[in-house]
């Protein structure tokens, strides 16, 4: 089957390889639709590590990584699997804590998803009622599932004053699956004001950007909650100046930001998004296929992944906010 493979930073090929045959307790999937991962997909495009770790990423570069925001239908299955049958449509979302694997081999390198034919646990996967969402509109389902995950995080929101920092994909979907929980106000902010306005057609009840005179007028306890999308230590500080309450980080912080005595003293909290229980995958499914979380505004281009490069630039340049790779047509 074909493959993409990222050989050395800003480097690639598409490559064959043998097709893996599933375990017991895998399926394969036939991608039908793998979106970019921006900070990810940059990153080790760039020859630098999401996460800060010394040594990483290594190069060659596993084979179809960094994709993993991938759709596709079911096209065979391991002899033990039970939670889906061929022919189901499906998406990744992640897999739940504590799932014992069969596939062990400390020297296996796994297979990201840029590649024909997928093949991962049964349980990393979710099915989809066909015909519910186009290919593209699944494959959303992993961010959102970790996106989820914060709002699951940040709990009861009736009569709070949330606002979301940073609007990309992240940020665009967070906004939406919290205001579908009802809050009192949802603010958007972002230095963009395309992504500004993209922020007020899909929910926002306003948005603000740093640096303007709306900004500076806002008050010491302007917001309640805020969930960070942005991953940016200024902007990080810069709403903790307006927060009277709570800092859910979803983001992976650039780097480190400072907590003030004014923060202090209004007794503001910063806690991660992670959870013990996990990615709330069936919650992310149904925001999706309910039409709660519409991600149609931000697949905003198509290439084939022979174009990844120019992928890349696009999302560098934030003329896309998230593109969509055609794979092997």
């Amino acid at each position: 089957m074909k493959a993409f493979q990222i050989t050395k930073p800003r480097e690639f090929q598409i490559i064959d390889i043998p097709k893996a045959e599933p375990l017991a307790d895998e399926v394969v999937v036939e991608v039908k639709a793998i979106n970019s991962c921006t900070h990810w997909d940059l990153t080790v495009w760039d020859g630098v590590d999401i996460f800060g770790r010394e040594g990483y990423p290594e190069y060659p570069h596993y084979i179809g990584r960094p994709g993993h925001e991938l759709s596709g239908e079911v096209v065979e299955i391991g002899d033990s699997v039970t939670a889906l049958k061929v022919g189901d449509h499906v998406a990744v979302w992640g897999s739940r804590p504590g799932t014992q694997r069969l596939r062990k081999d400390t020297n296996y390198r796994p297979t990201g998803g840029y590649v024909h034919y997928f093949t991962c646990h049964e349980l990393s996967v979710l099915p989809f009622p066909k015909g519910a969402l186009p290919w593209r509109e699944m494959a959303m389902l992993e961010m959102l599932s970790c996106i989820a995950q914060a709002v699951v995080r940040v709990g009861e929101v009736q009569w709070q004053r949330v606002a979301v920092t940073g609007l990309g994909p992240a940020g665009l979907m967070a906004l939406q699956a919290l205001k579908s929980r009802g809050p009192d106000e949802i603010t958007a902010i972002d230095v963009d004001p395309a992504r500004c306005e993209m922020a007020e057609s899909l929910g926002a009840d306003r948005s603000v950007r740093p640096g303007t005179k709306e900004w500076d007028a806002l008050r010491p306890d302007e917001f309640t909650i805020v969930v960070d999308c942005s991953g940016v230590p200024a902007a990080i500080e810069g709403v903790l100046e307006h927060t009277s309450g709570r800092l859910v980080i979803f983001s992976v912080p650039e780097g480190p930001f400072r907590i003030t005595q004014a923060d202090r003293r209004k007794g503001n909290t910063v806690e991660y998004s992670g959870t013990p229980q996990g990615r709330p995958g069936p919650y992310a499914r149904q925001l999706l296929v309910s039409g709660a979380v519409d991600v149609k505004p931000f697949l905003t281009h198509e290439l084939p992944i022979e174009e990844f490069d120019r992928g890349v630039e696009l999302l560098r340049s934030r003329e896309a906010i998230k593109v969509s790779y055609d794979l092997w047509k």
